[in-house]
């Protein structure tokens, strides 16, 4: 069980890096894609629900860990889980959701980005210690 909980560290660490970094050296394409996704209306509120029921049940079914490091991806994935719950059963939070992110500006963007990246060291360094 130990290698599972590692792996989905690791795979969880790659996507917080890729995405992070994304954020900060493109935030434009990060608001482009909100907008996007909200201009599609209750069909791009189910799409963003669908990927966070799929990431957030995902961590919650292999990594059941809530001591050190590790207890911050458990985290994410119970938010994660919550996120996609509540914007699949009321859509119109989920737009309320992107119009605010699509809001954003780039420093904020990239503000997000970085610490999604640092967390996604942070957790990579701790999986590939243990």
């Amino acid at each position: 069980m130990e290698d599972l909980t590692r792996g989905v560290e690791v795979f969880m660490s790659i996507n917080f890096i890729v995405l992070g970094v994304s954020y900060l050296l493109r935030p434009d394409s990060g608001r482009a894609y909100v907008a996007h996704l909200e201009s599609k209306g209750s069909v791009g509120s189910l799409l963003v629900a669908f990927l966070a029921l799929g990431i957030g049940s995902f961590i919650v079914a292999f990594h059941n860990v809530w001591s050190g490091i590790p207890t911050i991806l458990t985290v994410y994935g119970w938010l994660a889980l919550l996120k996609g719950t509540i914007y699949a059963l009321f859509p119109d939070v989920a737009l309320k959701g992107l119009a605010t992110a699509q809001g954003m500006g780039s420093g904020l963007w990239r503000t997000a980005g970085a610490l999604l990246a640092a967390v996604g060291v942070i957790v990579l360094q701790h999986a590939v210690r243990a």
